[in-house]
């Protein structure tokens, strides 16, 4: 039987072409994958999967994580069967790739606009190289873009397909608000109605809604978690003027990362401010999309409350990283993909050309920045991790030391790498993670000399070496500093004696300084015996 996309698309890719450009697309993330040092985010989600006594404490687990199950599930029933670390990349180059296989199957666009979804910043790396939750995310929407059109005989098939979206991540959830959206829209069409007001078009809404509330139980965080979200800094009044008068700066996340990914084109070489041009761009990109949607008011719809969805998100609960900007240009990709295929009848070839046009200048920009960022993850260390567990390997006194940093969330790369105990010296305990509330569970105010008489403490009670891993670039020229960490209420302060404590009592016996994240490492070894305050 034809595809959707056959049956709208006369520009049909050629088995040969297909895989070929597959063949193309595995070779560019595996040569990517080879390089990619594994960062924290990537290996808590790996280690709170894996290290859960069982499926309920896996659920417990999840209030501090901020995000639904189905990642979890996938690295967690992975790791049951293959016993191996090495499901966390392969789960997330297996996401990237059968994304890249539906899009270039499926969708109903040019080969070529095609070509240019795959091989972007965001299905080339960050949804694919980067293994995280987002890349299943995506599978999922085109899996429900291609479910679209049977949406009358086969409700079931769409309403599980959203539920499932939804408990990707939160971003997820809300895009498969949007898609339910596009799918309720049904309701103002005579023809389509009847279908959808069935017991059968009922249940699968109901399911989809049910899906949406069970990734916001298992995602929402507790009260004090750091990240949780405050509706007393809500200020809608702000948000829709952003939206209105600027939506490149309100569709902008962390280091001005944009559904584009113009974030990361070298603008500082020829002298542009890299946070106006990614703006500009984004408002050309959406302006551009929008004007393609003019006829379609459902979609011209969706599309406004995507803006206005997401821009609420990243203000007030998530700052907007490149990973999550890809999720949204993949919903912008399923909006447009819908509105062509969502007709008993085809649109025009013209409508359909004038629909997949409006996607061009994010797909042209995102292709862009490829290059440039594969260049850069090739050349340099996105995380001193890997070069951080060879050095414990390739010493065997260190084999059984236990490892330790500041800030401690540094430390959550490295049991990917080592088998190493891994000691969180906020928490006063040992972890694979740590918990990011207000300082219930926590010290977050931390001085130097805390710090050292944590480590000792442990050195004592262990009798084994503690390598403390310090990643303040600071340390190095500052005698006395006071520098806040990444997530709210964090501080780390110290002193010129405590900083020449430090000196005295521990050498640096390796450094790592030389990463594209803040994942750097300078290493002081605590040894047994050189403290002077363990008990006799």
């Amino acid at each position: 039987m034809p595809s959707p996309a056959d049956e709208v698309d006369s520009e049909r890719i050629s088995a040969r072409s297909l895989w070929l450009a597959m063949g193309a697309y595995v070779a560019l993330v595996v040569t990517l994958a080879l390089r990619h040092e594994m960062w924290r985010d990537e290996v808590r989600a790996f280690s709170v999967a894996t290290k859960a006594g069982s499926w309920s404490a896996l659920l417990t687990d999840l209030q501090y994580e901020g995000h639904p199950i189905l990642w979890y599930a996938v690295l967690r029933l992975g790791y049951s069967v293959s016993h191996s670390n090495l499901v966390l990349p392969v789960a997330g180059l297996a996401a990237g790739a059968i994304a890249a296989y539906l899009l270039l199957r499926h969708a109903p666009f040019p080969v070529w606009l095609r070509m240019l979804a795959v091989f972007g910043a965001f299905l080339g790396y960050e949804l694919s190289v980067v293994s995280r939750n987002y890349g299943i995310g995506v599978v999922l929407m085109i899996c429900a873009c291609i479910a679209f059109p049977s949406r009358r005989k086969r409700p079931l098939l769409l309403g599980f397909t959203l539920a499932l979206l939804a408990n990707t991540s939160v971003h997820a959830a809300l895009a498969s608000l949007v898609l339910l959206f596009l799918w309720l829209i049904d309701l103002f069409d005579a023809e389509e109605r009847a279908p959808l007001l069935r017991i059968s078009g009922v249940a699968a809404v109901a399911l989809a809604v049910a899906g949406v509330a069970a990734a916001y139980w298992t995602a929402v965080p507790s009260p004090d978690m750091v990240w949780a979200f405050s509706p007393d800094r809500f200020q809608p009044g702000s948000v829709l003027r952003t939206i209105f008068t600027d939506p490149g700066l309100a569709m902008s996340g962390a280091n001005a990362a944009n559904i584009a990914a113009a974030n990361e084109l070298p603008w500082r070489v020829v002298g542009i401010d890299s946070g106006v041009a990614s703006r500009v761009i984004v408002d050309i990109c959406l302006a551009w999309l929008a004007w393609s949607l003019r006829r379609h008011r459902g979609a011209l719809a969706a599309l406004i409350l995507t803006i206005l969805g997401f821009e609420i998100l990243f203000r007030h609960v998530y700052s907007g990283s490149l990973r999550h900007e890809g999720l949204v240009a993949f919903l912008f990709i399923a909006i447009c993909w819908i509105t062509i295929t969502r007709g008993r009848t085809p649109e025009s070839p013209p409508e359909r050309r004038r629909i997949a046009m409006g996607l061009l200048p994010m797909l042209l920009a995102q292709t862009a920045a490829l290059p440039v960022m594969a260049q850069r993850y090739i050349k340099y260390d996105e995380s001193g991790s890997r070069a951080y567990g060879d050095f414990i390997k390739a010493h065997p006194r260190y084999r059984d030391a236990i490892i330790a940093g500041e800030p401690d969330y540094m430390m959550e790369s490295m049991p990917y790498y080592v088998g190493n105990k891994v000691f969180m010296p906020r928490q006063r305990e040992f972890a694979y993670r740590v918990h990011f509330d207000r300082g219930q569970r926590r010290i977050a105010d931390l001085s130097m000399g805390q710090l050292i008489d944590i480590v000792d403490s442990v050195v004592c009670a262990s009798r084994k070496p503690v390598l403390l891993a310090i990643a303040y670039r600071e340390l190095l020229w500052q005698r006395q500093a006071e520098i806040p960490g990444a997530y709210k209420g964090m501080m780390f302060r110290w002193t010129e004696d405590e900083r020449d404590r430090l000196m005295r009592r521990a050498p640096k016996v390796a450094a790592f300084p030389h990463s594209t994240t803040d994942e750097i490492y300078r290493v002081f070894e605590f040894a047994p015996g050189a403290s002077t305050h363990c008990a006799p």
